[in-house]
């Protein structure tokens, strides 16, 4: 019924015209955020499938933009907008978040054979380890968990106490993750620990992984932008003010040295900052951030609390299950619950 009721208010939207992007977004600049690009097979393996979109779904996306936009990196699109009160189109940028291999392996392809360039953020700290995210490191423990000791889920948290919900590896991951960002970063630690020691030696599937540098800097000589995502993917405002320094000034150092690129835009992990983690990403020499919130950016927003539209599939497909342009475009404007 939801569903429904979401097309029906979408097509009328459409139909009327307020959330065509020539009247919606005329001098305003647009950010889309993806996150993961997998295959629907690994898509169905993974913990958070909201952060998922599949190649075919991502060339409908980039389609679309291509269509209604002029599409460009952060960087470029936020120089044209400061440039110029109009253009013959709206401006968008398309950004990818957390730096992980499929990103390089099935995003990149798609993007470029679109035309089109992209900014990808980095936590530069996984990239130079190796090592998966935290929130990556919770779902693939909490499946292996699941499937090894499901007696012994609900350990972990309150939140797991119902059986419906402590049986489902993806819901039990959710819930875990969204009661590990409430917590301090010595306790989230130690709630992923827990998760792993009671996942046994489960070793994360082989589609998982991070960029590496020369994929990073293959990225950038296509003219790709690489932005940072700091060093550790922490949420700063949990952070202490050297701690958050260290993170946003680290990453742009670190990516700065191993790619030879000027490293310029600034992703606040999970959405999460405060005035001094804003004044922190000022203070490194960044030009521009991005934030969560929804909605496409008008004269006047702060460049280091720009809001971008998260693209997630389900979302922005009718009831058939493909993509809808009408959906699509309530999506990105302001008319979209949540949208500032």
């Amino acid at each position: 019924m939801r569903r429904s009721l979401r097309d029906l208010a979408s097509r009328a939207l459409w139909k009327v015209g307020p959330t065509r992007p020539a009247r919606m977004a005329r001098d305003r600049l647009t950010v889309a955020t993806f996150h993961r690009v997998l295959p629907e097979r690994y898509r169905r393996e993974y913990a958070y499938p909201g952060l998922v979109v599949t190649p075919e779904e991502l060339e409908g996306f980039l389609g679309f933009f291509a269509r209604h936009y002029a599409v460009d990196t952060l960087a470029g699109a936020l120089a044209r907008w400061n440039e110029s009160r109009s253009a013959d189109r709206p401006l968008l940028a398309v950004t990818f978040d957390d730096g992980q291999a499929d990103n390089f392996v099935y995003a990149r392809p798609v993007v470029e054979k679109a035309g089109l360039r992209a900014t990808f953020f980095i936590p530069a700290a996984h990239v130079e380890e190796g090592a998966a995210l935290w929130h990556d490191r919770l779902g693939f423990a909490v499946r292996s968990a699941v499937e090894r000791q499901p007696a012994r889920v609900a350990e972990l948290a309150p939140e797991l106490a119902d059986p419906a919900v402590a049986r489902d590896p993806k819901r039990a991951a959710r819930a875990l993750a969204d009661t590990a960002k409430s917590l301090a970063p010595a306790e989230r630690e130690g709630l992923i620990a827990r998760a792993e020691e009671m996942a046994g030696a489960a070793e994360p599937p082989a589609w998982d992984g991070m960029m590496d540098w020369e994929q990073l800097r293959t990225l950038a000589a296509a003219g790709h932008e690489i932005g940072s995502h700091s060093l550790s993917h922490p949420i700063l405002p949990q952070c202490s003010e050297p701690e958050i320094e260290h993170e946003v000034a680290g990453s742009k150092a670190l990516l700065e040295e191993r790619l030879q690129v000027e490293v310029e835009s600034f992703c606040y992990p999970n959405g999460d900052y405060d005035a001094r983690v804003v004044e922190a990403v000022r203070a490194a020499g960044y030009r521009q951030a991005v934030t969560t919130t929804g909605g496409p950016n008008r004269r006047g927003t702060p460049r280091f609390e720009l809001g971008r539209c998260d693209m997630v599939a389900e979302n922005c497909s009718g009831r058939d299950g493909r993509l809808s342009e009408p959906r699509l475009a309530w999506r990105l404007s302001g008319f979209y619950p949540g949208s500032r």
